[in-house]
């Protein structure tokens, strides 16, 4: 077993190996941009790529919400695994034989237990003719039941106890405690993206209330949980687009039928936290929940969160009021399918359930009143018109009429957000601009990523490049290469530079000594020595640019 230094080393020398814009294309759409790459950001709702990669230097960050790092902590950050689990993914996935690490040791020991409990459930279910005969029913087969490690809890557990005598289980430590909870229930393991059962929940067979048990949230919280993440990544990666579902069985009897990007908010709330999770496979999402009450509530606070992560959204309406899992086994995949490609999107979903909604009202007004707040959501402007257009044609109201009521309720909330002047950057501009030979003596040691300001930014990024037309057009460029501001000889000029390096350097210290705090906090050793490590080493860099004479 390594020892936490050697862990490291293995770290650092597989990261020297392997391309980090070669592997992130696996989750991102990588564009070239100067001698860096750019993306969308995965980890927060994300319109102007602002995800930048370095491949020379093997670190990635994003100027809008601030993420970044090497290779493992985007691993981390988006498999939602430790640093030791995140070496072995990218080792497995440079096919390079790796150490065994392994997870602390009672977190190791909860996942084993809870993989044991599952091949004893899945055992008991199989054995029970009764239940395996109500599951071919409800469309299941051996297969998929296997896939899933679908289970049957026995009236009594102390079978199981001393079948593993020898590891002294103590149920207690488990997601199954009280076992009463769960006898004689479906079992259903619920494994985190990494594949770790986490917890179960158990379904009722005899119309017990309530109807589904969830293991405590000392194990897993449903709501930063999807059910069929880790059985379904893979496919949702390779299309971008998932299904998201209500129900257990939805998810398993569409991933039967062939149809495996389905995902499970296990109930009617999605949550931020689920969707944070599922951006990071997914650009798309279909919501197919219930068609009931609770249902349709759901579906509209499902399409706000996935709105504010900036996912393109479509809601699947199935006939005969029928669930998504109903619905494949009368009519088949293809015919699903068929109603997923021609899904309503936001727009059309609401319009279609505030005329539900308003079918009875003895006049027209409340919903011309819904209709208006719907035509808010929508952001261009032209597409916003025809909309106006088609609510006048409706309720039979002037378009003057339905502006004035838009107006009327527009918020005057709006906040403008001001970038504050950076005068280091600003004049380090000035000298490149003027003095082009400096620039080509000193290019290979900063990139934009030294930038805090982002029109300084963009600018820097556009002379890298070297476009004179570009350039030429560019309003600030212009401005800048006009000024008669006297910035003093060549020293000034690498003072100035060397004082940009120490702001990062800087900011780059401020990230760590946060994410320390955090790693202190959640007794996460490995990544505490880590952290600590590159403190160091920031400390080293930011003392030889002091002492460095100009």
């Amino acid at each position: 077993m390594a020892n936490i230094r050697n862990l490291y080393q293995f770290a650092e020398e597989l990261r020297e190996k392997v391309d980090i814009v070669e592997y992130l294309s696996q989750y991102l759409t990588i564009k070239k941009r100067g001698k860096n790459y750019v993306a969308l950001c995965p980890f927060h709702p994300d319109k102007n790529p602002s995800l930048n990669i370095s491949k020379e230097k093997g670190l990635f960050h994003c100027f809008g919400c601030g993420e970044g790092g090497n290779i493992y902590n985007f691993v981390m950050k988006i498999e939602n695994v430790s640093f030791e689990r995140a070496v072995e993914i990218v080792a497995k996935w440079a096919n390079v034989e790796v150490p065994q690490f392994e997870y602390s040791k009672d977190k190791k020991k909860i996942f084993d237990i809870h993989e044991k409990l599952a091949e004893y459930f899945n055992k008991k279910l199989i054995e029970n003719k009764e239940i395996l005969s109500y599951l071919f029913e409800r469309g299941l087969d051996l297969e998929s039941i296997e896939k899933f490690k679908l289970g049957f809890a026995p009236k009594s557990i102390i079978e199981f106890l001393n079948e593993n005598k020898k590891e002294g289980i103590n149920i207690k430590e488990t997601g199954i405690f009280p076992y009463s909870h769960f006898v004689e229930r479906i079992m259903f393991p619920i494994r985190n993206v990494s594949g770790k059962i986490v917890g179960f929940s158990g379904r009722a067979m005899k119309g017990e209330m309530p109807k589904y048990i969830n293991s405590t949230e000392k194990f897993f919280k449903k709501g930063e949980t999807l059910y069929g993440l880790y059985e379904g990544k893979e496919e949702i990666l390779k299309t971008k687009e998932a299904i998201l579902v209500e129900g257990y069985m939805d998810v398993i009897i569409l991933s039967k039928n062939g149809i495996k990007n389905c995902v499970s908010s296990m109930g009617t709330s999605f949550t931020e936290d689920q969707a944070k999770i599922l951006k990071r496979f997914s650009d798309r999402v279909i919501i197919s929940f219930d068609p009931d009450i609770g249902g349709i509530e759901g579906t509209k606070r499902a399409l706000e969160i996935a709105e504010k992560y900036n996912f393109e959204i479509k809601i699947l309406s199935l006939p005969e009021n029928l669930d998504p899992d109903e619905y494949v086994i009368k009519y088949g995949k293809d015919n699903l399918l068929n109603l997923i490609s021609s899904s309503d999107d936001v727009i059309s979903f609401l319009w279609n359930e505030a005329e539900k909604l308003h079918k009875n009202d003895e006049t027209i007004v409340p919903l011309l009143k819904d209709l208006v707040e719907i035509a808010k959501k929508i952001k261009d402007p032209a597409k916003r018109f025809e909309f106006i257009k088609k609510i006048s044609e409706r309720t039979k109201f002037p378009e003057i009429v339905i502006l004035d009521e838009m107006k009327e309720k527009k918020k005057k909330n709006k906040e403008e957000i001001f970038e504050q002047e950076n005068i280091l950057e600003k004049e380090f501009l000035i000298y490149i601009i003027k003095n082009p030979e400096l620039f080509e003596e000193i290019k290979n040691e900063i990139d934009e990523n030294y930038f805090t300001t982002k029109k300084y930014r963009d600018l820097f990024m556009k002379i890298t490049k070297g476009n004179e037309d570009l350039l030429i057009n560019d309003p600030l460029y212009r401005k800048l290469s006009l000024t008669e501001k006297d910035l003093g000889p060549k020293e000034n000029f690498y003072d100035t530079l060397k004082r940009i390096k120490i702001s990062y350097l800087l900011n780059l210290k401020k990230e760590l000594l946060i994410n320390l705090e955090k790693a202190e906090k959640s007794k996460e050793k490995d990544m505490v020595d880590y952290y600590q490590l590159k403190l160091i080493e920031i400390e080293k860099n930011i003392k030889n640019l002091l002492y460095k004479e100009v």
